[in-house]
């Protein structure tokens, strides 16, 4: 993600909160990786299709046989129970994302080699940790393997997630707890859990992860009702940018879900110049302006935060290793461990094995968009913090 900076004279106010929002955590933004931008076929014969100057369609040939056989995404919805989905409009493209209707996708292609380095490191940190602390790794499907409309699947050429996940998950060790997030997206994705117009994920959809992390660890999950609520306006995310401000998107609606204990946390943070800043899991984004309302959850990509739940003295504590996906999920963890510690391995520095130990936590988290787990580079800095 591109470093974004408040433009407005309210950001001076805002500028703790706004320390690091971007985009970094995709295959179009950063150098180094093995693939490049994916064709994917017309609409309609002499559609009519933007795209973004200079770029270069090609045709992209993966390792895996997922790529050679489940290309069309998501499996047909006469095969499943999950709700429907059908859009109307033709399917416009901008490098290695596509427009439909009022929403934007970025499309996704599974990359082998790069799912086996990625599973290293996460086999890797669980074999130092082994009897220490619980590794647990959740690989977050992007909105174009879950909410693409059915009728338009076919139409663009995207790997699909659900056999990509279980490719990934299958070369852990056994003792890795796999978070399997697909079949719960998919159970709601008629609702608003992904952005229109950005690459992340809603407050809602990393309440469902949270339910499934919950399940999975058996703990029980606070329910919907008993959070209190806001929304800081409109929203216009990457998606907007890369559609060179398409009129055709429809501005989204940020709401957050504040913790259930968010009166006894406290938050610090570091950024990647070694700067510490006190903060809010959620920050008011009353003033934010309206391409970095994002930066609310945990304010922004940090290279270092720590939540200390104050109504807990039981000394229980957890590692997140994220990029920006993990910033609406760790909110809802900040009710149930004492410490939760957060990294951002794109911009810290360290080793998560031996911070596990010396913190004396419970469990490690890995919580990565599908998307970073194609990524050569993204996969290098997160081995040089294993």
């Amino acid at each position: 993600m591109r470093k974004i900076y408040a433009l407005t004279a309210a950001a001076l106010s805002v500028a703790i909160c706004l320390a690091g929002c971007g985009r970094q955590d995709d295959i179009n933004s950063s150098s180094g990786n093995e693939t490049q931008e994916i064709t994917f076929q017309n609409e309609e014969e002499g559609s009519n299709q933007e795209e973004t100057p200079g770029s270069e369609e090609i045709n992209i040939t993966t390792e895996s046989a997922i790529q050679e056989s489940e290309a069309s995404g998501s499996p047909t919805q006469e095969e499943s129970t999950y709700p429907k989905i059908t859009a109307k409009g033709k399917v416009q493209t901008f490098g290695g994302t596509v427009m439909i209707g009022d929403s934007a996708y970025e499309l996704y292609n599974y990359v082998e080699s790069s799912a086996k380095k990625y599973a290293n490191v996460i086999n890797h940190v669980a074999k130092n940790l082994k009897g220490k602390a619980e590794v647990y790794d959740m690989v977050v499907p992007t909105s174009v393997g879950i909410t693409l409309p059915d009728n338009k699947v076919h139409k663009v050429n995207s790997s699909n997630q659900n056999k990509a996940i279980t490719s990934i998950y299958k070369m852990l060790r056994k003792d890795v707890r796999v978070v399997s997030l697909y079949d719960t997206l998919m159970q709601h994705r008629d609702e608003y859990i992904y952005f229109r117009t950005d690459h992340h994920w809603t407050g809602l959809g990393a309440y469902y992860a949270y339910q499934q992390y919950c399940q999975e660890k058996g703990i029980e999950p606070h329910g919907l009702s008993e959070y209190k609520t806001d929304q800081f306006g409109e929203y216009l995310g990457s998606f907007y940018t890369e559609t060179r401000g398409s009129k055709q998107l429809r501005s989204d609606k940020l709401k957050v879900y504040y913790p259930v204990h968010n009166k006894k946390l406290d938050m610090e943070y570091r950024d990647g110049a070694g700067s510490t800043y006190h903060g809010s899991v959620i920050c008011d984004g009353t003033h934010y302006g309206i391409q970095l309302k994002y930066c609310v959850f945990l304010a922004g990509d940090n290279a270092y935060t720590v939540v200390r739940n104050k109504k807990l003295k039981d000394g229980s504590g957890c590692v997140v290793v994220k990029e920006s996906y993990g910033n609406a999920f760790v909110p809802y963890l900040a009710d149930h461990y004492q410490n939760v510690y957060v990294v951002d391995y794109r911009y810290w520095t360290g080793s998560v094995t031996e911070f596990a130990k010396e913190k004396g936590v419970d469990d490690v988290i890995f919580l990565n968009n599908i998307s970073m787990t194609r990524n050569a580079y993204l996969i290098g800095k997160l081995a040089q913090v294993q």
